[in-house]
């Protein structure tokens, strides 16, 4: 087989179904060989679109199915930006790139086309980046990155295969390639040690994040939040693994439960900014922190355990201990007050959500239509977030009930992913509604990627939170003169939606509260991608509306 076969079969028997591409350069006949081979191409418009989509659809699957293939040069550093979100929420993809070839001698010589070394801009930036030096080591390569994606904490893999070896023969082995499993560090010692802290615990908490995907402890998670009366919340994406509706989901009270809590049992989740690195918690707090990856786990507060593995493992250890165990403590009138206080704070943020949700004045205000969003949605719903304020607001008032139905923009805050990971959390999820709620600024940056939905027939309803450039208007009045030309904010009331009615997808203009719900149900009925373009006030950021 030649390089583009050879890759192509390799790809299927490592179990993807899908690559994410802008065919061009050397990859132009990878991605029919892909297709020959039963790999379905989804063809974007955007490089940074193409690593976005697979990832988000990996995460959504729950393994490594979809892998993204760009061409050389430019196209390889417009990937950079899905890569570096890959990296920093942990998130399992091989982003290959058919590159023209580079020795020594050619690297340097003026005007060389498309010469990047891409190895060396990606090493920082992926678990393992290289090239691929000969047709007969694609199968080996790409098996090895593979397991390096998944394998302890996940992430991705960047792969150079130059021209020549693409258009190279080499024979195929059809067996099976070697799947690694996670290592699992013994640390039953710790694990005793913790189990009998968070018994005796007055104030106990769990704090869950989007890492649960990897291990999908689900049933552990349950029977560990249920059967001990442990109250919890979750990090932006690690919403849903229990569902939001949980009378032990506190996330509306999430400052009081961290401030309070003497015991705070950290599970996929990262002590990162999202959470202040732990400053919110206690001072006198002490942390048990799971995590697969050693440099994760919480090394900064006296007293705190870090216990290495993967967390279904260790969690089914940890009820072992609890279940030998069984202290009255944790029926303790103690633990009674503590739910109570939870409950009381939680009782009176609701009080002041729905202020916001229910504030009457036009243009109705980002929390107005999200309450509107809210009504609307099935339970199996899965929401993608992106922007700012818009996010923000929508992390107040959505709701989320199912594992990895909660998209945001993740631990690096980039925006424009919320088109791109709409697109793949649906392939990845045909049967799922997926919608996409995303601000003004965020949408410019992937709105072309609705042509790629219209033209691969995928689904998704997005919804534009026009403010004019939300953020943006505050900083356009306090820093600019009044007579001063729009820098910092938009051309006011753009009609987004026209770029999706161009494209084929049905497409809708809203301006008030009671028509947000009859459009989305057009949209649905349409069957079609959709696009809604809801002007909200561009003067009200979500913080201001409490009453």
């Amino acid at each position: 087989m030649n390089g583009h076969e050879l890759l192509a079969h390799t790809l299927k028997t490592l179990g993807v179904t899908h690559v994410y591409s802008l065919s061009g350069g050397s990859i132009r006949q990878t991605l029919p060989a892909c297709s020959q081979v039963g790999i379905r191409p989804i063809g974007v418009r955007h490089q940074q679109a193409a690593v976005l989509m697979a990832a988000a659809h990996n995460y959504r699957s729950g393994r490594l199915t979809a892998v993204a293939i760009v061409s050389a040069g430019p196209a390889v550093t417009n990937a950079a930006t899905g890569i570096l979100v890959a990296r920093d929420n942990c998130w399992p993809v091989i982003v290959l790139a058919g590159t023209f070839p580079l020795s020594s001698s050619k690297i340097n010589r003026p005007g060389t086309f498309q010469a990047l070394e891409g190895v060396r801009v990606f090493q920082s930036m992926t678990k393992w980046s290289a090239e691929i030096p000969a047709p007969s080591k694609i199968g080996e390569c790409l098996a090895h990155g593979y397991q390096v994606a998944l394998s302890e904490q996940p992430g991705p893999v960047y792969l150079e295969i130059p021209e020549d070896v693409l258009e190279g023969t080499a024979p195929f082995n059809l067996s099976p390639f070697p799947q690694s499993e996670l290592p699992v560090k013994k640390a039953s010692a710790q694990i005793a040690d913790a189990s009998k802290i968070l018994l005796e615990a007055q104030r106990p908490a769990v704090i869950m994040g989007k890492g649960l995907r990897w291990s999908e402890p689900y049933e552990e998670l349950r029977s560990l939040i249920e059967t001990n009366n442990i109250p919890f919340i979750t990090s932006p994406m690690g919403r849903g693994f229990l569902p939001d509706d949980h009378p032990l989901c506190f996330n509306v009270a999430r400052d009081a439960l961290q401030h309070e809590a003497d015991v705070v049992l950290v599970l996929g989740a990262r002590l990162n900014w999202t959470f202040r690195f732990g400053r919110q918690l206690a001072q006198d707090a002490t942390v048990i922190h799971i995590d697969i990856a050693q440099e994760e786990l919480v090394d900064n507060r006296p007293g705190s355990i870090g216990i290495r593995g993967d967390v279904k493992q260790v969690l089914r250890e940890f009820l072992g201990y609890l279940e030998e165990q069984q202290p009255e403590a944790k029926k303790s009138l103690n633990r009674e007050k503590w739910l109570e206080r939870l409950g009381h704070s939680r009782h009176t943020q609701t009080l002041i959500l729905e202020k916001k949700i229910n504030h009457s004045g036009l243009p109705m205000s980002p929390h107005r239509l999200m309450k509107e969003i809210r009504e609307f949605l099935p339970r199996h719903a899965i929401c993608v977030l992106d922007g700012r304020d818009t996010m923000a607001a929508a992390q107040e008032v959505l709701l989320s009930y199912e594992p990895a139905s909660r998209f945001t923009a993740g631990t690096n805050g980039c925006m424009g992913i919320g088109i791109p990971f709409g697109i793949g959390a649906k392939i990845s999820s045909p049967d799922s509604m997926v919608i996409v709620v995303t601000g003004d600024m965020a949408f410019g940056i992937s709105a072309m990627e609705m042509e790629t939905a219209v033209r691969h027939k995928i689904p998704i309803i997005v919804i534009v939170v026009n403010n004019d450039g939300g953020c943006a208007t505050s900083v356009q009045r306090n820093l600019y003169p009044a007579d001063h030309e729009p820098v910092a904010m938009f051309q006011p009331k753009i009609p987004y939606e026209k770029i999706m009615e161009a494209c084929g997808g049905y497409a809708a203009s809203v301006d008030l509260p009671e028509q947000v719900q009859p459009a989305l149900r057009r949209a649905v009925e349409s069957g079609l991608p959709a696009c809604l373009n809801v002007y909200v006030d561009p003067h009200a950021p979500f913080q201001n509306y409490v009453g």
